[in-house]
């Protein structure tokens, strides 16, 4: 009688593969069946990221960050971390399976750190920079070349990181190069100059500085605060300060002195100096003399400074300073000035000079001792000169300069003269005058303003025409309607009063002539 056998294998692994035979034995024998082949297929798939940490993770200075990496396969390959080239952050006798996660905490400094994923299959490898975002170092090298009067070239190193925005001075940003020329500076000026550089966390630390001197240009100003004072009838002690711009450096001073200042400066009497003060003498006594000082450099002669006038006299006050108009109306002048820088103390009332163009007269005027004064009584929009000058009880001295004022203008004080109105058409009307009487234009008529409005409407809807002319054509009017018309007349000040409202209807079609 025959026996069946058989053979299952549960779980099977790759172990089971292999060839299998039936053997059968009894007290006769034993016998073997042909060899059967057993295959066990085995899914195998070599590692690979199916969450592979970000190429680059920026982060700021003393931040946390969480690092995660995933890696599937088959087998399941186990995961791990490096920083940087060789140093291993997993734990050899405690390496995850499948996922690691990398916890970093205070980050100071930018680092590479490497995902590694390994099985039987092999290993891949993925990195991932955590760049520590921070403002960006000090540029170096700091340059200055080309230098002239009014520009100079800078350059300069950079060896921080590469993902800066721009560079920038202490009045300059966007500068996208590594070097600039700084333009509109003044000349024979010292100038410091440091660059930052600048990123998307905001500006770094400046440089170290550069300095250096623009180079020289011609004098844009004159000596200053020219001081006279007499040291005899005879004899003057002349002092200044340098001019307030130079534009280069001043290397001596010529000083101008005349009895006679209408005369070209050539003519004047004159002297070089290397200070800032001189002393002249053999003057004539009690005579009054016009200084005037010029600085030079090695580009030339700078311009005079304004004249001062002094008397050689000992005793007698030098000229005020500052002379000067503060308020100016119709009829009132306000003047100011400084008192005398010498023999000040001993002045008893001050001398005020003036005429006018309009009545071309002369006029003087005993002040008290004050530092302002107002002069009333002036014609209207007149050009007026006024000079000043200190008296003591050894006598009068020198006058200042005259200064120019011209008063205000009133508005126009009367409107517009025989003013007429005349419909020529359905849609024009002819409107034409004389100016004010001259005596009440209180100044030059400047303009003129015509106003119109339909009759019954208000004047504050009229319609305004400013012109220079004295008459107008109104056009584009409303046919057979009735329009107001007024005038006035215009000064610089302001309008003057509006004339009488004229009342004018214009024609209907067909129904008008020039001459009727």
């Amino acid at each position: 009688m025959g026996l069946l056998g058989s053979l299952q294998i549960d779980n099977s692994e790759e172990s089971d593969m292999g060839k299998y035979e039936c053997v059968a034995e009894n007290s006769v024998g034993t016998e073997h069946t042909k060899p059967t082949p057993l295959y066990v297929k085995v899914r195998r798939v070599p590692p690979t990221f199916s969450r592979p940490p970000e190429p680059v993770y920026e982060v700021m200075l003393g931040a946390n960050l969480t690092l995660t990496c995933v890696a599937v396969g088959s087998p399941m390959p186990v995961v791990k971390w490096r920083k940087g080239v060789d140093q291993d952050l997993t734990p050899e006798n405690d390496v995850p399976v499948g996922r690691n996660v990398l916890e970093l905490t205070d980050i100071r400094v930018s680092t590479n750190y490497t995902c590694i994923a390994q099985s039987s299959l092999g290993v891949i490898e993925a990195t991932s920079l955590v760049k520590v975002q921070s403002l960006p170092a000090a540029p170096t090298d700091v340059t200055i070349s080309e230098v002239t009067a009014t520009q100079v070239r800078l350059e300069w190193s950079y060896k921080g990181p590469e993902d800066l925005q721009y560079y920038a001075f202490s009045e300059i940003s966007g500068i996208i190069t590594m070097f600039y020329v700084v333009r509109t500076l003044s000349p024979y000026t010292e100038y410091e100059f440091y660059v930052i550089a600048v990123n998307n966390i905001g500006r770094g630390p400046p440089s170290l500085p550069a300095t250096t001197i623009t180079g020289e240009t011609e004098m844009e100003s004159a000596p200053r605060n020219i001081e006279v004072k007499p040291l005899s009838s005879s004899t003057m002690l002349i002092t200044w300060e340098p001019p307030e711009t130079p534009n280069g450096q001043v290397t001596g001073y010529k000083v101008y002195y005349t009895t006679n200042p209408n005369q070209p400066e050539a003519s004047w009497d004159s002297q070089m100096e290397t200070n800032d003060m001189t002393t002249i003498s053999e003057l004539t006594p009690h005579a009054i003399y016009t200084i005037r000082v010029q600085a030079f450099t090695s580009m030339g002669a700078g311009p005079l400074s304004n004249p001062v006038q002094v008397k050689a006299q000992q005793g007698v006050p030098s000229q005020p300073s500052n002379f000067r108009a503060t308020d100016v109306g119709e009829t009132a002048v306000t003047l100011q000035w400084s008192r005398p820088t010498h023999s000040g103390e001993n002045i008893v009332h001050y001398e005020l000079y003036w005429n006018d163009t309009y009545a071309n007269e002369q006029h003087h005027q005993r002040i008290p001792n004050t530092e302002t004064y107002t002069l009333s009584s002036l014609y209207p929009d007149t050009l007026y000169y006024f000079w000043l000058s200190a008296r003591s009880q050894r006598g009068e001295g020198a006058t200042t300069p005259p200064i120019p004022v011209r008063t205000k203008q009133y508005v126009p004080g009367a409107p517009p003269r025989n003013v007429t109105v005349e419909a020529t058409s359905p849609t024009t009307i002819n409107v034409s005058w004389l100016p004010p009487p001259v005596e009440r234009s209180n100044g030059a008529i400047v303009y003129y303003k015509v106003f119109f409005v339909e009759v019954g409407r208000s004047d504050s809807e009229a319609t305004v025409t400013t012109l220079n002319s004295t008459s107008i054509v109104l056009d584009e009017l409303k046919r057979w309607t009735e329009y107001k018309i007024w005038v006035l007349a215009g000064t610089s000040v302001g309008d003057g009063p509006r004339s009488y409202p004229y009342t004018v209807r214009t024609h209907e079609d067909g129904m008008y002539c020039t001459i009727c």
